[in-house]
């Protein structure tokens, strides 16, 4: 019989609800699986490595140190879009804050790591305001086009 990869990986089934003592993980038990948050996300669009349904399902079996470990915590944009599409209310961009916090407060990531996360999202939000900030100048005469000119002349000056 073939020896399962990652069997020596501890189970800790007081995950869940350590999560759920964390203001934001409340409603992690909530979830039945549904996929909706994978449906949403548009991470999960960009790559089959991340999966909102996956995260979930690893804290409620307890894999702890593997989710803590895991850099799929920090590519979640918080957008939202899985949040106002569940049907259970499970709030999963307040979950990856608590497992974000988590990872920091026990050690589980390196800070350099999270400083390089920080500068993507502050990045991202500069690029945001500045094209809805051309855009909202130009907003009765846009065209589809123009906010294709937009996001170019943006990404050439970064």
């Amino acid at each position: 019989m073939a020896e399962k990869k990652n069997q020596s990986k501890t189970v800790n089934p007081d995950f869940k609800h350590e999560v759920s003592s964390y203001p934001g993980g409340e409603n992690i038990m909530r979830c039945f699986a549904c996929g909706t948050c994978v449906l949403s996300c548009p991470v999960s669009e960009v790559t089959s490595d991340y999966s909102p349904r996956r995260i979930i399902h690893m804290i409620l079996l307890g894999m702890k140190e593997e989710v803590l470990r895991s850099e799929a915590i920090w590519y979640c944009m918080t957008c939202y879009r899985c949040h106002v599409r569940c049907p259970q209310d499970v709030k999963y961009p307040e979950i990856m804050r608590v497992l974000r916090q988590m990872a920091l407060e026990q050690g589980y990531v390196k800070p350099q790591f999270v400083k390089g996360i920080r500068e993507v999202d502050r990045v991202t939000q500069e690029i945001r305001r500045r094209l809805l900030k051309r855009i909202l100048e130009k907003r009765d005469s846009i065209t589809e086009r123009d906010v294709d000119e937009l996001i170019h002349s943006i990404e050439g000056a970064e």
